[in-house]
């Protein structure tokens, strides 16, 4: 692919020869010639000087290189966009493979790919180009939308829904019993049925062995374009909302509501019966135990607290000892006033 039509597909300015042809992408560092770079960050053009690729995508403010450059107001945001245009699917296989099983009344769409010991339970429905990796299973009355991918291992149960262009990772558990238990009168615990389903929506991606439970009633719903990364924990009845990312390790507890674009760090961890308004922002290793209100950003720590007080706290942090030192001080010279306004007292 030419670089001018790069520049053209990314809506960049280009500065260099138009008539490079580009074959692959690669990291500054290791890049060859006829490939494409990037940098997100303006520091690092110094790279430019050592790299062996053909061409670089930049932000506006680099001005020279020795190599053509396509100038973009995200870099990063581009770099991905040319990715796709290079990615090619490395999977062949097409078509239901004889060794998958297909329960009764299965409905399947066009061009659908089953892969061999795959379990489709009865009456699930699969839409139009999705594709279902070996032990994949699909339980009763699922529903999985268009061109969505489902790779190996991962479990979509009883009667949840999921959505068209959903990316499920290998190891993923969709519509696990929701952690339901009621004490009865000898403090045993006994198990509340877990009636309801987990709907994911479109363009979700959903990170390995990442688990995400059904509803205790009702759903618990995850919304269109928001992305978990793997290791995540979401529990019954929780609803997140559209375009939020959620990062490794984040465990969020029951009938929690999460907002739109809200970003959850790693390992964060989130009370059940609260609201993250939308816009929040949490730190990584947070805990949060009350609800936030929308476009808060909120620093790492237990329990959370707003950015701004953390930073001032964390620069009060080295002062301690010197502070300490000082109160104790002012403690002995008070100790000291006190002693002689008594023995005046007594005179």
């Amino acid at each position: 692919m030419k670089l001018s039509a790069i520049a053209k597909h990314i809506q960049g300015e280009l500065a260099g020869d138009g008539e490079i042809e580009i074959t692959g992408i690669a990291p500054i560092d290791r890049a060859t010639s006829g490939q494409i770079t990037f940098i997100a960050n303006k520091k690092y053009k110094k790279y430019l000087k050592t790299t062996k690729a053909s061409a670089a995508i930049v932000p506006p403010e680099v001005e020279e290189s020795s190599i053509a450059l396509i100038k973009a107001p995200n870099p990063y945001l581009a770099y991905a966009r040319v990715a796709q245009l290079f990615y090619k699917w490395p999977y062949n296989f097409k078509g239901i493979s004889p060794q998958a099983v297909i329960g009764k009344e299965v409905k399947l769409g066009e061009n659908v790919t089953i892969y061999p010991l795959a379990y489709i339970d009865d009456k699930a429905q699969i839409g139009d180009e999705t594709v279902i990796f070996p032990g994949v299973y699909i339980g009763p009355q699922v529903k999985v939308g268009r061109q969505t991918i489902i790779y190996p291992n991962a479990v979509v149960l009883a009667g949840c829904e999921i959505g068209d262009r959903v990316i499920i990772h290998s190891g993923v558990v969709i519509g696990s019993d929701g952690f339901g238990f009621a004490p009865d009168e000898q403090g045993r615990y006994m198990k509340i049925p877990q009636l309801g389903i987990v709907k994911i929506d479109d363009d979700v991606e959903i990170g390995a062995n990442t688990t995400i439970d059904r509803a205790a009633l009702g759903e618990t719903v995850i919304k269109k374009g928001t992305k978990i990364d793997n290791l995540v924990q979401i529990g019954h009845n929780v609803q997140v909302g559209a375009d939020s990312v959620i990062v490794a390790q984040v465990g969020i507890a029951g009938s929690t509501r999460v907002g739109n674009r809200v970003t959850l760090a790693g390992q964060v961890g989130v009370v059940g019966h609260i609201e993250i308004g939308d816009g929040v922002k949490v730190g990584a290793k947070t805990g949060v135990n009350k609800s936030i209100p929308a476009n808060t950003a909120m620093a790492s720590g237990v329990p959370a607290m707003p950015y701004q007080t953390y930073l001032k706290t964390m620069a009060i942090l080295p002062k301690l000892p010197e502070l300490l030192a000082r109160m104790r001080m002012l403690e002995k010279e008070l100790t000291g006033l006190k002693k002689i306004v008594e023995g005046n007292d007594e005179e």
